[in-house]
């Protein structure tokens, strides 16, 4: 078998009923690439017909709601007829046994539509970087071994939240600065957003480098990456 060739340009396949939110899901993608490419598919038969039509995409974004399907079937009828497809779920439902179940099929990612855009883009690029991202507080409650793998056999690399910033040490204001610190802003930014002093601010930024075991801003917004907190952080987490 030929092996896929990978676009320069991010291709998406964006798979919803709703007009609305495959327009909001290109909105977030060209935040992460302005000139991603994104098909869009209404029915689950319309996905399969474009993925087969179009070829390789760096991702599926596949909501389980579908007419005349829903639940895990639009999985399941998909990945049977495009098992190479590189799946993230999107759903307005995510209680812990349909991403339990998801996860068992080796799905890159499952995002709740109730994330916000920040959320939802940091968890495209941790899982285009090559990571597996859940909901921590579903990936929490699952039994350990129902936790996908550090290093999953869905491409190199996949990681998942094996630490919280709680688990290092990080207290609230720490990991609202870390929050500050991924999102790109200076320290004089930090002072302003959350009215601390900017000496204050600096031994946050301190704490958190001793936390994380690393010597720079950089250092440690790449430790926050490889450890899978980009997302839950973005998404209001601090466990």
């Amino acid at each position: 078998m030929e092996e896929a060739q990978v676009s320069p340009k991010l291709k998406l396949l964006v798979a919803d009923d709703h007009h609305l939110v495959r327009e909001g899901l290109k909105l977030a993608l060209r935040e992460i690439d302005p000139e991603v490419i994104v098909i869009e598919a209404d029915t689950l038969g319309k996905a399969i017909d474009a993925y087969r039509t179009h070829g390789y995409f760096d991702l599926v974004l596949l909501d389980l709601t579908m007419p005349g399907n829903s639940g895990m079937s639009v999985l399941e009828g998909f990945e049977q007829s495009c098992p190479e497809a590189r799946v993230v779920v999107i759903s307005a439902s995510y209680d812990l046994q349909t991403v339990q179940a998801a996860v068992r099929r080796g799905v890159l990612g499952f995002i709740p539509k109730l994330s916000g855009k920040d959320a939802l883009i940091s968890a495209v690029r941790f899982i285009l970087a090559g990571g597996i991202y859940v909901p921590l507080e579903a990936m929490m409650a699952m039994p350990e071994e129902d936790r996908p793998a550090h290093a999953g056999n869905r491409g190199p690399g996949a990681v998942t939240v094996s630490q919280t910033p709680r688990d290092v040490g990080l207290t609230t204001r720490q990991i609202e600065v870390l929050r500050q610190l991924l999102e790109g802003k200076s320290n004089k930014q930090i002072c302003r957003e959350m009215n601390l002093a900017m000496g204050t601010v600096k031994g946050h930024v301190a704490a958190i480098l001793v936390a994380l075991k690393v010597s720079s801003r950089a250092e440690a917004i790449a430790a926050a990456m490889k450890m899978g907190w980009a997302p839950l952080l973005a998404n209001g987490h601090d466990a």
